[in-house]
């Protein structure tokens, strides 16, 4: 049987290829840029994170989301913390982050023999070639996290913004500050080479940062070690 991954990489790329074949008359634009890069977020955020029901959102009325779907932690999880050991023991049954109280989801897959339904994730891409995400931005995706998610779901919900560059030190400090779970992730925009889109070395994952309230609540997941070995490479 073929490694999942590889099934995964070819069926999103051909959704990569007949986008780009499409839309050649567009090729120069803003928009076409924007949702190329929106396509090759969501094939990172499945293979790579192992996020399910991608899907695009945009239009006018998205309200700066510009694709949602759902997160399986149980995935990461149960591959994860049997090879790296975390130490549950060491995680909190709960704990104080910018004046709120929560519980990590980490006990609670512990208490559900490592079951939990997936967590709701909106993403909001930049698909910006040479300048960083300011601080205007990103307050703003605070406002999108704030009109679409009803406080009984904020526990339950994470926001990420994606972008091809690293944040500046005033955007890390300032989504430190906030009193939602945010990730960031750093994304390559899709190279050419040789007049072709290069779907194989370019558009990775390269970095992924959670910001001090995501820490709190997805601490002992194992997502970061996930990561950091390649464990998405071994789904079979």
């Amino acid at each position: 049987m073929l490694n999942r991954l590889i099934l995964k990489r070819y069926a999103w790329n051909e959704t990569i290829l007949q986008f780009i074949k499409q839309n050649q008359d567009i090729c120069h634009s803003s928009v076409f840029k924007g949702t190329l890069y929106e396509h090759t977020v969501m094939r990172e955020l499945n293979e790579k994170l192992a996020m399910t029901e991608l899907q695009k959102v945009g239009g006018a009325n998205d309200r700066g989301v510009d694709i949602k779907g759902q997160w399986p932690l149980d995935i990461i999880f149960k591959k994860t913390v049997p090879i790296v050991r975390l130490d549950q023991n060491a995680i909190p049954k709960r704990c104080m982050i910018h004046g709120t109280s929560l519980k990590p989801l980490s006990k609670k897959l512990q208490e559900n023999g490592g079951k939990l339904d997936p967590i709701k994730v909106l993403v909001q891409c930049k698909a910006f070639s040479f300048s960083k995400v300011s601080p205007k931005e990103l307050r703003e995706l605070l406002g999108t996290f704030a009109s679409v998610v009803p406080d009984t779901q904020r526990k339950r919900t994470i926001i990420m913004m994606c972008s091809p560059n690293l944040l500046t030190k005033q955007g890390l400090s300032l989504i430190n500050a906030l009193r939602v779970p945010l990730i960031y992730l750093r994304i390559e925009m899709l190279r050419q080479a040789g007049g072709a889109y290069d779907l194989c070395n370019s558009g990775r994952l390269l970095n992924y940062y959670e910001n001090d309230y995501a820490a709190a609540l997805l601490q002992g997941c194992g997502i970061k070690e996930w990561l950091k070995l390649s464990l998405y490479e071994n789904e079979t």
